[in-house]
């Protein structure tokens, strides 16, 4: 649900990660780990982090498959058959791990944005549009394949909190 923050002279996105760090102040520079809510995987890449995931994780467990999002969308319909195949491994992964899969019903960051993501909220996924969760009051960032994988097996990431940057628009 909606968390409401009561850390003083903090940035909002300093806020989430204190919150999500179980701390009560954090500040730019620092190097924090943080609890994520919501982790995505779209046909792009998602087939190297089930490669990372099945070829050099030991404790194959997911620690929050209904919390991670598979989608499909970048290439829909399939153009070849190498494509294809990419998104059947997909398939087939989601359906043995239990997590959602969203197959071509629209473009990854808005069906995130759409059924999933609530304000105070951490996202990380496997691209690099993923900033724009701030748009519902999220923090939202891209990573590897490596540290979606990591994320994903462990429920947790690691990051540092982003320095903020004011501008002033003038007319």
């Amino acid at each position: 649900g909606f968390r409401i923050f009561y850390f003083m002279s903090m940035t909002i996105t300093e806020k989430i990660l204190a919150h999500a760090a179980n701390k009560d102040h954090v500040k730019a520079g620092e190097i924090v780990t943080v609890d994520v809510d919501w982790l995505m995987s779209n046909d792009a890449t998602t087939h190297v982090s089930i490669d990372i995931f099945e070829n050099k994780v030991k404790n194959k467990r997911i620690a929050n498959p209904k919390n991670t999002i598979f989608i499909i969308d970048h290439n829909v319909p399939s153009a070849s058959v190498k494509t294809t195949h990419v998104q059947n491994k997909m398939r087939k992964f989601a359906r043995e791990h239990g997590i959602p899969l969203h197959d071509g019903e629209g473009v990854c960051h808005q069906l995130l944005l759409e059924e999933y993501v609530l304000p105070g909220q951490v996202v990380v996924a496997a691209d690099s549009h993923t900033c724009s969760m701030g748009a519902v009051g999220a923090f939202g960032t891209g990573v590897g394949s490596t540290d979606f994988v990591a994320a994903m097996v462990t429920g947790q990431t690691w990051l540092m909190v982003p320095k903020t940057l004011k501008f002033n628009l003038t007319n």
